[in-house]
Order: C-alpha cells, then sequence, then structure tokens
C-alpha cells in the first residue's frame, strides 16, 4: 500500500471534519509498545498522535501516526513507525467511553541484525540465508483494539488504549497506551 493514499486519506478525514468540528476530535498518547519482525523483537516506550471524527451517534473514523518502537540494542536495531485509518465503534455513558477500534495500517520497518563479522546467520523475508540482515520494509497491517476514553472536564479526556498489529512479512506489534484526548467545540 502506498503511503500517500493513506496520507491522503487522512487529510480527507481532517478536511471532512472540519465542516463540523463540534464532532472532532485530537488524541496524543504516550506507551510501551512489544514489536517483532523478521527475527527482531523488542519493547520500548512509543508514542501517538490521532484526529478523529463523530459520523455517527456509535461511530467515529481515526486517523493518526503511531511511532512504535526506535530501539538500538547494539548489533540489534528496530524501528517502526507508520500512519493508520480505523473505525471506531463506541458505548457511551456518564464517566465515558468505551470503544473497539479496526483499522489498517501502512508502517515502516528498519533495522539491522547479526554482525559483520559472519559469525551470524539470519533468514530475510525472501527466505534467504545472510550474514546479517539489514531492512527497510513497507509493511501493511491490520490493527484491532480496545479502549477507554475517561471524561476529565468538558472537552477532555483520558484514554486508556490496547493495541494489536499484525502484518505482511510477519509484522507483529502490541502497545498499551495512555493518552489525551481533547474535543473541539
Amino acid at each position: 500500500m502506498n503511503k500517500g493514499i493513506l496520507t491522503a486519506a487522512c487529510f480527507t478525514l481532517a478536511c471532512f471534519g472540519a465542516q463540523g468540528t463540534e464532532r472532532m476530535y485530537g488524541v496524543a498518547s504516550l506507551g510501551y509498545a512489544d514489536v517483532a519482525f523478521n527475527q527482531a523483537d523488542n519493547s520500548k516506550m512509543s508514542y501517538g498522535l490521532a484526529l478523529g471524527h463523530q459520523f455517527s451517534d456509535q461511530w467515529y473514523v481515526e486517523g493518526g501516526y503511531l511511532n512504535l518502537i526506535d530501539a538500538d540494542d547494539g548489533l540489534d536495531t528496530i524501528e517502526a513507525e507508520g500512519l493508520y485509518l480505523a473505525l471506531l465503534g463506541k458505548a457511551g455513558g456518564p464517566v465515558g467511553e468505551l470503544y473497539y477500534k479496526l483499522g489498517i495500517m501502512d508502517a515502516d520497518v528498519k533495522g539491522f541484525q547479526g554482525d559483520t563479522e559472519g559469525s551470524a546467520l539470519c533468514i530475510v523475508p525472501d527466505n534467504s540465508l545472510q550474514d546479517y540482515c539489514a531492512y527497510d520494509e513497507g509493511v501493511v497491517a491490520g490493527l484491532v483494539g480496545l479502549g477507554f476514553d475517561y471524561h476529565i472536564g468538558i472537552n477532555s479526556m483520558i484514554r486508556l488504549e490496547g493495541l494489536y498489529i499484525r502484518g505482511e512479512d510477519d509484522f507483529e506489534a502490541s502497545l498499551i497506551s495512555l493518552g489525551f484526548r481533547y474535543n473541539f467545540n
């Protein structure tokens, strides 16, 4: 999937929502992610930004950016980030909103594993053996999540969210995050 298509979809979301900003919101979050790709597996802090629009009483559409991991542990390095577009179904109450999230993500995954001495062999996505693995891949992935937005003010909420992302070339990520949501009214 072309990153330009997902970027255009996010900008379309922003333009569509500009007609009714009372149904728009923004989210900034920090979290902890466990990411696996190729033979690399690492866990680190993550962050994300999102823009959403409520198009009916129980449904949102949300587009955003997730920086899942940026880890450098000597010879094992992995970076993963990307844009996503998701549909959220919600159940609201006086305390907040419970929601589930289904979407797609276009992730960029970069990294290096092994050593230049030739003592480590690894299998790259085309199933060939190499002395070291250096990769820079674009990965299309699906995401599913569950979260809760807790009211702390008239327009502000605290968001607790868990996401699971799985995609091409055995890309897999689990993320738990805590964020701040602001409803534009």
